[in-house]
């Protein structure tokens, strides 16, 4: 089936820029063999004339290689010449290969250089080093700490798998890169909810997307309504389904009715920003603290951090007792407080659940099983399920985990404002 007129010129442009990209590699390496080439050819003739010659100074093919190199390198030091005519005959040749081929090779790096500055400055990325990577889409106010946070929270990720797509003038990119941890950072130019500047970002080999609800405001300086805001960050998610299937895309949504839009998507994690307050704010009411023990535990600067960790396999179809007992005795920082359960991209998940579920020869039985497929939820926690509970397969252990850092014990004790106390 023959793509859209779109996609088919992207894809030329793409072949395009690699055959480019050869012809110009293999343009600097056949400067440099003709250079090396004129080199030892040119000196060697020269020698052949001069050596024998009365008065000579090149009398050697050591000396002939010397004056070689400094004569096409036009540095010229005076020391080695040609006296006879056959040898200055050479020595022109050689004098005008030099001046071309160095004229090339510095033009060609003069040009890199002003490329990765251009680049820079449109929002260029080179999508063939991507691979890994973090893909941010869309643009919220203190951008900055968000990515920071994301460093925090993703060990081994660096500011060079960072990957940010949206609508950002060069102002706005320079502030955001001159953050001492943030020097490295990608960014691609351009509406996130279309699909060739998706692809700019290379979706399919990322290690995880997340779609910020993007409140920025438009040209003509109003801010979109949360519908509005809701139905981008819905058609970020249906473009990603189709070119980035398997990678687990994670995306805020504001109002939390329109969750099923995402579940279509396959967003394998749905952050209702929005739903979040008011139930932070409900609970503070009653006066029961629970909103600063979450903000302890979702802040990276505190000691102790809720998280979730991998289960090994020889752990799964064993019970929650087992595992809690194995992680807890590997790691005496570490306290399992539930499951994790369906963990992964949903497309993995629902083709690994619907095997299962046609094992059985009942029919009845069967009918049950895919049903329970169709209303699959992914990452569903399961907390303090009992000493029997039986581990399944894409589980991974809740846990607290405590961090005995400079930093960590510098927070103990103290009393920090919530998000509420701060409001």
């Amino acid at each position: 089936m023959m793509g859209t007129p779109m996609s088919l010129f992207s894809k030329m442009l793409k072949r395009l820029k690699r055959v480019t990209g050869i012809a110009r590699r293999r343009m600097i390496t056949a400067v440099i063999l003709v250079l090396l080439s004129a080199w030892l050819v040119v000196s060697w003739f020269v020698y052949q004339a001069e050596y024998s010659a009365q008065g000579a100074n090149i009398t050697t093919f050591g000396k002939s290689l010397w004056w070689g190199i400094v004569t096409f390198l036009t540095v010229g030091y005076g020391d080695h010449y040609p006296i006879t005519l056959t040898g200055r005959i050479w020595a022109g040749l050689l004098m005008f290969i030099g001046v071309f081929g160095i004229a090339v090779i510095t033009s060609r790096i003069s040009t890199y250089f002003l490329e990765e500055v251009l680049r820079e400055g449109r929002g260029v990325v080179d999508t063939e080093k991507l691979k890994g990577h973090f893909i941010v889409c869309g643009w919220k106010e203190e951008m900055h700490e968000l990515l920071t946070h994301i460093l925090d929270f993703n060990p081994g990720l660096t500011a060079s798998d960072l990957v940010i797509v949206a609508n950002l003038n060069k102002t706005v990119m320079d502030a955001l890169r001159s953050h001492p941890r943030l020097k490295g950072l990608h960014v691609i130019v351009g509406n996130p909810a279309e699909t060739v500047t998706l692809e700019r970002a290379v979706p399919k080999r990322a290690r995880k997307i997340l779609i910020l609800a993007d409140r920025t405001p438009n040209q003509s300086g109003n801010v979109p309504s949360v519908t509005e805001v809701d139905a981008r960050t819905i058609m970020i998610a249906m473009a990603l389904s189709n070119i980035a299937r398997g990678t687990l895309v994670a995306a805020e949504l504001l109002d939390a009715k329109l969750d099923q839009y995402l579940k279509l998507a396959s967003v394998s994690e749905i952050i209702y920003s929005r739903e979040y307050s008011r139930l932070m704010l409900g609970n503070a009411s009653g006066g029961t603290g629970v909103s600063n023990i979450i903000f302890d535990l979702l802040d990276p600067k505190t000691s102790t951090r809720i998280t979730t960790k991998a289960i090994p396999e020889a752990l799964v179809g064993l019970t929650y007792a087992d595992i809690k007992s194995a992680l807890e005795k590997n790691d005496q920082n570490t306290i399992v407080v539930g499951v994790l359960e369906n963990t992964g991209s949903v497309q993995s998940i629902k083709e690994l659940a619907l095997k299962q579920a046609q094992k059985t020869p009942d029919v009845g039985r069967l009918v049950e099983n895919l049903k329970a497929v169709k209303e699959l939820r992914c990452n569903r926690p399961v907390f303090n399920p009992g000493s029997s509970y039986t581990i399944h397969e894409n589980s991974m252990a809740i846990v607290l985990e405590t961090k005995f850092t400079v930093e960590g014990m510098k927070n103990v004790g103290k009393e920090k404002p919530s998000p509420i106390q701060a409001a």
